[in-house]
């Protein structure tokens, strides 16, 4: 029904540089209003192209665009007013996670491409109906937050946290999908990131907490890694 996988989509996806994984970094700056270039950044230390921005006078939907040099980083978006060391937050793309039906029709594995719609006949990019419906679940699964990447033994991993958590839950599921809700490869949202099988039907019943624990952060044993 599910084979644990990375899927074969991200591999390309991740040579297009369609994936951040990067964990939240809040960093000062400062700003001119109507201005993309933010300077005298305190610390460029986590901070990527792509990654989403947020604060006082950063315009919604901001990306840094560039980063230019060892203090400065440039927008997306210009600000909405003057920033002048002010707080800038900033993280990688917006991943969620789903849960797949204790029998579904698809098979889940390497090949699937994109959540989909949340509805209809299930495909390879396309959860549909396959997605879990019961109390305590809501349709698209749950927010991730992410962690910064790490390397060990020559290996890059990382693993999201806290384990995501469905309380006052009663369903049954046998797998996992981690996908991507930021559009930034052809516009295109629910990327797929992995498939996880639960390694056979897990129930949770009478409005129980269903968790889904997260694999240590380590280069043997993270949820993503890349050797």
């Amino acid at each position: 029904m599910a084979t644990t996988a990375l899927t074969n989509s991200l591999k390309q996806e991740l040579l297009f540089g369609a994936h951040c994984f990067a964990g939240a970094v809040a960093p000062t700056g400062s700003a001119s209003s109507a201005s993309t270039s933010v300077t005298a950044v305190s610390s460029m230390s986590g901070v990527v192209v792509g990654m989403n921005a947020s604060g006082t006078n950063i315009a919604a939907g901001s990306v840094v665009a560039s980063v230019d040099s060892t203090s400065s980083f440039t927008l997306s978006k210009a600000t909405t007013g003057a920033i002048a060391g002010g707080t800038i937050n900033l993280v990688g793309d917006s991943y969620k996670i789903c849960l797949i039906i204790g029998t579904p029709s698809l098979t889940y594995d390497a090949t699937l491409t994109n959540y989909g719609t949340g509805s209809g006949t299930p495909t390879s990019s396309n959860i549909g109906t396959d997605e879990v419906s019961g109390t305590g679940y809501t349709a698209g699964g749950l927010a991730l937050t992410n962690v910064s990447p790490a390397l060990a033994s020559g290996v890059g991993y990382v693993t999201f946290s806290p384990d995501p958590s469905w309380p006052g839950s009663s369903f049954s599921t046998s797998a996992a999908v981690v996908y991507n809700t930021s559009k930034k490869l052809g516009g295109t949202s629910g990327r797929t990131v992995g498939v996880f099988d639960l390694g056979g039907v897990q129930t949770v019943s009478g409005g129980g907490t269903f968790t889904l624990v997260m694999p240590t952060a380590s280069s043997s044993q993270a949820l993503i890694r890349l050797a």
